[in-house]
């Protein structure tokens, strides 16, 4: 089974870029199609990198999670450690190959297709969770309102 490319409209995420490495010649294709999305990470630098990191088999307690966003038409999330990794937004779950955290939620948003679409509306194609503290664009606080004169009191 050859890899075939993504459509120009296509957010990357790791289903789409963690895949298995060619075949060589006279052995048969290795198939990732089990592989849990999350986990495809971890496949990927064994065979790219030679890292041997285990897959991990606890969750971090409780820990608030990590925020998922788009970034340059890719699905990415950042590990406490400062690595980034393509994640899968189908499977919310994030570890890090790179200092070797256990999993951790992933945050994606409600409505997928919309943050796509509003990504791919973008000439560098990137979108973050309105809730992610790392937003450059954060929602402006709502003014204050003016004291009343009347309702002061008077000395």
């Amino acid at each position: 089974m050859a890899a075939t490319a993504l459509p120009a409209d296509a957010i990357v995420q790791a289903e789409t870029y963690y895949l298995p490495p060619p075949p060589r010649r006279g052995q048969p294709a290795q198939d990732w199609s089990q592989v849990p999305g999350a986990e495809l990470v971890y496949k990927w630098v064994e065979y790219r990198m030679g890292w041997r990191v285990p897959v991990p088999t606890e969750w971090v307690p409780d820990d608030p999670g990590l925020y998922a966003r788009i970034d340059d038409g890719r699905w990415v999330a950042e590990c406490v450690c400062g690595a980034a990794w393509m994640v899968s937004v189908l499977d919310p779950r994030f570890g890090c190959a790179q200092c070797r955290r256990d999993w951790v939620p992933l945050i994606v948003p409600e409505d997928i297709a919309a943050a796509e679409a509003e990504a791919l509306a973008l000439p560098r194609r990137f979108w973050f969770h309105p809730d992610d503290p790392r937003n450059p664009v954060q929602p402006e606080p709502e003014p204050e309102e003016p004291a009343d004169p009347e309702t002061e009191e008077q000395p």
